[in-house]
C-alpha cells in the first residue's frame, strides 16, 4: 500500500514542481537505497528483474533508487534526467494466474528510469513492456499471495502522467495541477492514451460511457485497503498547506508524507489504520507500514542550471524521519554499506532507525520528544541547503554529511531510549504487543 502525488506550478504557485511518495510494505521488508551510475552494456546481452530476463538495453542511465531489498525492481526512484516514477497497487476483477512470468511494478519503474529520458517516454516504455510481458508477478515478502496491478505517476521537469493498468489494459492522463493516487483506479472515462486492446471493450460502450475505473475495480479490495480515504486525505492536508501561505514547498510535501489520520499530539501506533498517510502497521487490519519516503522537486525557471533536487529518507515511518539530500553526479553513494540494508537487524540506516521505530510502537509520545529536537534543526539545514547552488564538490560533501549526521543521531538516540527503558513501560492493546513481537522474533536477533 502506497501514496504518491505531483504537484504542478499550477498548484506550488511557483517555478517548482514537487513529485512526493510514501512506500508501504511488510513490517520486516526493509528497504535499500540504491545509486547506479550510467553503464554500457554488451550487445545481445540479458538483464534478470525479479523473475523473468529479457533483453538489456545498450546503455543504462544513472539512477537513484528506493527499493526492498530482495527485489530487482525499486518502489520509487529518479534519473539523472530528471525522469521520476512511483508506483501503487490496485485492485481489479481480472484475475491473475499466479505464475510469476511477468514484471513487477517495481520492475518496471526501474527499467523505465534507466532506459528514458523524459516521462514521457517513460510512460509509453512501461506500456509496452506491460503489454510484452503482462504483471504476472508476486509484488509480496513474507506474503508470497500479494498479487496485484499497479498504478503510476510519472514525472519530469516539463510533464506528469498518471498511468493506471489492469493486467495488460491501461489508461493515462496528464496531470495539470495536483494529482494524488493510492490503492486503487481513478480515471474513468477523462483518459487521454489508453492500450490498443482497449477498443474491444469501447466497441460496446462508448467513450463518454466507458470508466476504467468503474469497469475494471475489484470494489472489495479497493474498499478494505481503504485508498479512497488516503487519497482524500493527501489532496486535502496538500491543499491546506497550500492556502496557509498560498504555495506549495518541499517542506510541506515532507509535512503531507508524515500525516496521520490522528492528531499528531494524540497519536499512538496501536490506534493506527490504513487512513494514515505515514502509515504504522498495527497487524491484519493494518498489515504494512511506511518504509520509505521520497520527494523530488524540479525548478522548471528558464535560467535555472541546477533543477533538480532529491529528498530521501531510507527509513521507515517519515514522522520519525529525517529527509535527505541527494545529487547526481556524486559518486559516494554508489556503494554505501549505510544504505544497503537486508533481511537481519545490522548496523545500516534502515535497521538503525527501525530500532527506535520499534520502540515507538510501546510509547510513541515519549520517543517522539526525545527523538525530534535532534531532528528539527537538521531538517531546517537541509531544507535551506537545497535552495542553494552548490558546486560538485560541495554536493558530495553535504550529502554524505547529513547522512552521517543522521545515523549519529540514530545511535546517540536509541541509546538514551535503552538507559532510560522507553519502549517498553506502557502497557497496549495485547493484540498489538503480540504481533509486534512476532515481527521482533523473525529478524532472529532482538532489538535492545
Amino acid at each position: 500500500m502506497c501514496d504518491t502525488s505531483l504537484a504542478t506550478e499550477k498548484f506550488t504557485k511557483t517555478q517548482k514542481r514537487i513529485f512526493a511518495k510514501n512506500s508501504d510494505r511488510e513490517p520486516n521488508e526493509a528497504q535499500s537505497i540504491l545509486h547506479l551510475p550510467r553503464i554500457e552494456h554488451e550487445k545481445g546481452s540479458l538483464l534478470r528483474t525479479t523473475y523473468i530476463e529479457i533483453p538489456q538495453t545498450p546503455v543504462t542511465y544513472e539512477v537513484f533508487l528506493s527499493k526492498p531489498f530482495h527485489m530487482w525492481g525499486a518502489e520509487m526512484g529518479v534519473n539523472e534526467f530528471g525522469v521520476c516514477i512511483g508506483n501503487e497497487a490496485v485492485f481489479t476483477n481480472l484475475k491473475i494466474p499466479k505464475k510469476n512470468n511477468g514484471l513487477t511494478g517495481m520492475d518496471l519503474i526501474r527499467l523505465a528510469l534507466e532506459r528514458c529520458k523524459s516521462a514521457r517516454d517513460g510512460l509509453f516504455l512501461i506500456t509496452e513492456l506491460l503489454e510484452t510481458y503482462g504483471q504476472d508477478a508476486c509484488g509480496g515478502y513474507e506474503n508470497k499471495t500479494f498479487f496485484y496491478h499497479n498504478s503510476f505517476i510519472i514525472a519530469d521537469r516539463t510533464e506528469g502522467y498518471v498511468l493506471e493498468t489492469a493486467d495488460k489494459f491501461w489508461v493515462a492522463k496528464k496531470i495539470d495541477t495536483f494529482y494524488a493516487i493510492s490503492n486503487g483506479l481513478t480515471i474513468g472515462s477523462d483518459f487521454e492514451y489508453s492500450s490498443p486492446n482497449l477498443i474491444d471493450l469501447l466497441r460496446k460502450k462508448s467513450n463518454k460511457e466507458f470508466s476504467f475505473k468503474d469497469h475494471f475495480s475489484d470494489h472489495f479490495y479497493t474498499y478494505m485497503s481503504h485508498c479512497k480515504d488516503r487519497r482524500k486525505l493527501h489532496e486535502k492536508t496538500a491543499d491546506s498547506l497550500e492556502k496557509e501561505t498560498e504555495s506549495y514547498t518541499i517542506a510541506q510535501a515532507m509535512e503531507t508524507l508524515r500525516t496521520h489520520s490522528i492528531d499528531i499530539d494524540e497519536f499512538e501506533p496501536s490506534a493506527s489504520s490504513m487512513k494514515s498517510l505515514c502509515l504504522h502497521a498495527t497487524g491484519p487490519t493494518t498489515p504494512n507500514q511506511t518504509n520509505g519516503s521520497l520527494i523530488v522537486e524540479w525548478d522548471t525557471s528558464d535560467n535555472n542550471q541546477d533543477p533538480l533536487r532529491v529528498f530521501y529518507t531510507g527509513t521507515s515511518t517519515p514522522c520519525l524521519s529525517l529527509f535527505k539530500p541527494f545529487y547526481f553526479g556524486t559518486k559516494n553513494f554508489i556503494r554505501s554499506s549505510s544504505l544497503s540494508s537486508d533481511a537481519t537487524y545490522s548496523e545500516t540506516l534502515w535497521w538503525l532507525h527501525e530500532s527506535i521505530a520499534r520502540k515507538s510502537n510501546f510509547d510513541y509520545q515519549a520517543v517522539r520528544s526525545i527523538l525530534l529536537p535532534s531532528l528539527v534543526g537538521l531538517q531546517e539545514s537541509v531544507i535551506n541547503i537545497a535552495k542553494e547552488f552548490l558546486s560538485p564538490q560541495k554536493k558530495e560533501e553535504v550529502q554524505w554529511r547529513f547522512l552521517k549526521d543522521h545515523v549519529n543521531i540514530l545511535k546517540k538516540v536509541d541509546e538514551e531510549l535503552i538507559q532510560s527503558k522507553i519502549g517498553r513501560s506502557r502497557w497496549q492493546n495485547p493484540l498489538f504487543q503480540i504481533y509486534w513481537s512476532g515481527q521482533n522474533r523473525k529478524l532472529k536477533i532482538p532489538f535492545r
